[in-house]
C-alpha cells in the first residue's frame, strides 16, 4: 500500500497504489482488505477508482472473476466513479484500443460498459504519455462535475485494525472501525446517512467531554503499546512482538471518548526500514475520529538520548510537517528509572539533544510507568494534554 501526492496542472492529486490480485488466486482474502484500507486513504472519498488493465496481457474470463471477487468482497459500488486505465498502450502498435478489445472477447467491452465507457490508454515510456495523463486527469474532472452529490461509494466493513476489537463496552462496541460513505445516485432519504471514511467514536452520556486523539510515536521499544494499554486500561495492543503498521483503540476515561492510535518505531540501528515507518506515519492521523482534538505524544524512555536519537527522529517525524510540532507533547515512559528524582534534573543531565526536542514541543512534556497499574497518571496525563492543548488546531475534520 502507497500513498503519494503530486501537483498536476496546478492540482494537487493524491494516487493510492493498493496490491494487486492474480487471476489463478483462489484465496483473495488477504487483498480486499488493503483495497478498503485504499479507499480509507482517501477522504471524504476517492474521486476516481481506477481499473488498472495492460494492453500486452489478455483479459479472459479468469482475469474478469478475479476482478469480480476482489469487489464483490469490498461490499462496494464503485462503478459510478470507476475508470479503465489501459496501460503499455506503446504495445498496441498504432491500433486503436477498440480493435485491440474486439480481440479480447466480451469481457474487457462488458467492463467498459459497467464504467459507462470510461477508459485512458497511456504508453508508459513515450513522451506522449504526459498529455495522455492531462487527457486521463480532464476526464476525472468530468465525471466528478457530472455527479457533484455527496460520495457515492457505501460500505460498512469491519477492519481489523487489533486484537479483541469485538470486545464491548456497555454495550458499544469501543475497537471497531466503521468506515461508511454515502452513495450518490441512490441514496434516500431514509438511508441512514453518515460521516464519511472515520471511526466511529462510542459516545457518552449527554455532557461527555470532547473527544480526544492520541497518536503515539517514537523509536523501537519506547514502550508506546504498553502506554496506549495503560492509558485505555486494557490489553488492547500486543506488546510481545514489534509493530509494523498502525492501529487504533477507543476507550471511556474518567469522562473523556478517547482514541489511541499506536504507531510503528523508528531505529537510528538501522533495525526499522525508514521508509515504510513514514508511510506509516503518514496514515496515523486517519484513524482519528471525525472532529476529534488530535495530539501527537512523543514518547521518549529515561534513559539515554543523544544525537543519534534526535536525527533518526526528525528523519521519520519530518513526513508529517512542521506543524506537527505544535501539536506535539513528550511522554517520557518508564518513569520508575527516575527514582524519585526531578524530570528536569534528568532533562538537565542528559544534555542538548533532548532540550532541543523539548524546545520544539514548547516545554510540553509528561511522566509516566507503562508497567504500573496506578490509573491515576492516565488522568494526570489527560489534564495535562488539556491544559497544554485548550483548542488544538489538529482536530478532524472531513476536508482535512
Amino acid at each position: 500500500m502507497g500513498m503519494a501526492f503530486h501537483l498536476c496542472a496546478s492540482e494537487q492529486v493524491t494516487v493510492v497504489d493498493t496490491p494487486g490480485w492474480l487471476s489463478h488466486s483462489a484465496s483473495p482474502h488477504h487483498v480486499s482488505p488493503e483495497l478498503v484500507r485504499g479507499l480509507t486513504l482517501c477522504h471524504p472519498g476517492p474521486d476516481a477508482i481506477l481499473l488498472v488493465l495492460s494492453t500486452s496481457r489478455g483479459f479472459g474470463q479468469k482475469e474478469w472473476r478475479a476482478m469480480e471477487a476482489q469487489l464483490t468482497l469490498l461490499q462496494t459500488p464503485i462503478w459510478q466513479r470507476a475508470v479503465v486505465l489501459f496501460t503499455h498502450g506503446d504495445h498496441l502498435g498504432g491500433r486503436p484500443i477498440q480493435e485491440h478489445l474486439r480481440h479480447q472477447g466480451g469481457n474487457a467491452g462488458w467492463l467498459l460498459e459497467r464504467c459507462r465507457n470510461r477508459y485512458q490508454v497511456i504508453d508508459n515510456k513515450s513522451s506522449a504519455s504526459h498529455f495522455q495523463v492531462w487527457e486521463l486527469l480532464k476526464k476525472v474532472q468530468r465525471m466528478v462535475e457530472d455527479t457533484r452529490t455527496p460520495r457515492e461509494i457505501q460500505y460498512n466493513m469491519s477492519i481489523e485494525l487489533g486484537p479483541d476489537l469485538s470486545r464491548s463496552d456497555n454495550g458499544r462496541p469501543t475497537s471497531q472501525v466503521m468506515v461508511e460513505m454515502t452513495q450518490a445516485d441512490g441514496w434516500s432519504p431514509g438511508q441512514k446517512k453518515t460521516e464519511s471514511l472515520w471511526l466511529h467514536v462510542p459516545r457518552g452520556p449527554a455532557g461527555l467531554k470532547s473527544a480526544l486523539s492520541l497518536i503515539l510515536l517514537g523509536r523501537r521499544k519506547s514502550g508506546k503499546s504498553s502506554a496506549a494499554n495503560m492509558i485505555l486500561g486494557k490489553e488492547e495492543f500486543q506488546t510481545d512482538v514489534r509493530t509494523t503498521k498502525c492501529s487504533a483503540g477507543q476507550g471511556e476515561i474518567s469522562g473523556w471518548p478517547v482514541t489511541v492510535v499506536d504507531t510503528p518505531g523508528w531505529s537510528r540501528f538501522g533495525l526499522a526500514n525508514p521508509q515504510k515507518v513514514k508511510e506509516e506515519l503518514l496514515q496515523s492521523p486517519f484513524f482519528c475520529p471525525v472532529k476529534s482534538k488530535v495530539v501527537f505524544v512523543l514518547l521518549i524512555p529515561i534513559d539515554s538520548f543523544g544525537e543519534k536519537d534526535r536525527a533518526a527522529m526528525e528523519t521519520c517525524l519530518g513526513v508529517l510537517g512542521v506543524k506537527v510540532w505544535e501539536n506535539m507533547m513528550v511522554l517520557f515512559t518508564y518513569g520508575e528509572m527516575l527514582r524519585g528524582r526531578p524530570v528536569e534534573s534528568h532533562i538537565e543531565k542528559v544534555g542538548r539533544p533532548l532540550q532541543l526536542v523539548l524546545d520544539r514541543c514548547k516545554r510540553r512534556h509528561h511522566v509516566c510507568d507503562p508497567n504500573s497499574a496506578d490509573q491515576t497518571q492516565v488522568e494526570l496525563l489527560l489534564r495535562t494534554v488539556e491544559e497544554c492543548f485548550p483548542s488544538s488546531s489538529a482536530t478532524r475534520s472531513h476536508q482535512s
